[in-house]
């Protein structure tokens, strides 16, 4: 049986953060236009298949901009660039988009990032989006630190300045039942969460590129 995003997400986080109009849509299981998402014909293979860490998200599943603290108070999900320009995740509607969440001292990072690095210099353009999101404990100059050690040169500089973001849309570990560094979430073209690998993925793998592309062909 495959892993659930969705159900990996704290349900009374859920709540509290996505609201009534996030929720239909959490619940549901139509996308755009009425229409079911079909997410069993991606091609699912090894440790994106059954018996691996891949979580699957339940259709529907948009990814917000704004949460609902209650008491009338909505909170925006914004990360910033190196030039404290804020953006939220209807910023990368129109492309498939692999937002990676992330911190210069986790170990699995340290392999990950740059992996990432050399997928976005081979995927990245008009339908992809490599979308690198650093965690509140780095400041900006212990990224461009990392970033010149590991010979970064096509991810952009992206932080989560109070990990609120990560908080909120990060998944729980499927068996360890924490969140954790590094996941990654694959977003569609259409702004609905099409899953999540909570771990060192390897989406530069064969299997990897197969799901990914699989998303950019249809974007």
């Amino acid at each position: 049986m495959e892993n659930s995003y969705s159900a990996s997400l704290d349900r009374r986080n859920l709540l509290k953060h996505v609201g009534a109009a996030g929720l239909g849509l959490a619940a549901g299981s139509l996308g755009v236009n009425g229409v079911a998402q079909a997410q069993s014909t991606p091609p699912l293979l090894g440790r994106f298949g059954p018996g691996g860490s891949y979580m699957v998200a339940e259709p529907g599943l948009l990814m917000p901009d704004q949460v609902d603290l209650g008491g009338g108070f909505m909170q925006r999900l914004e990360f910033y660039d190196r030039n404290g320009r804020p953006f939220v995740m209807s910023d990368y509607r129109g492309k498939v988009t692999l937002v990676q969440f992330w911190h210069t001292n986790c170990h699995g990072c340290q392999a990950e990032v740059p992996a990432l690095d050399k997928l976005a210099a081979r995927l990245e353009g008009p339908k992809f989006e490599l979308l690198p999101i650093a965690l509140s404990v780095d400041s900006q100059a212990d990224i461009d630190r990392f970033y010149q050690r590991k010979g970064i040169r096509n991810l952009e500089v992206m932080r989560d300045r109070t990990s609120f973001v990560f908080n909120t849309l990060a998944p729980t570990h499927p068996r360890l039942n924490a969140k954790a560094t590094p996941t990654t979430i694959l977003v569609g073209a259409d702004g609905f969460a099409r899953g999540a690998y909570v771990g060192v993925a390897g989406w530069e793998s064969r299997d990897g590129l197969a799901l990914l592309n699989y998303y950019i062909d249809r974007a």
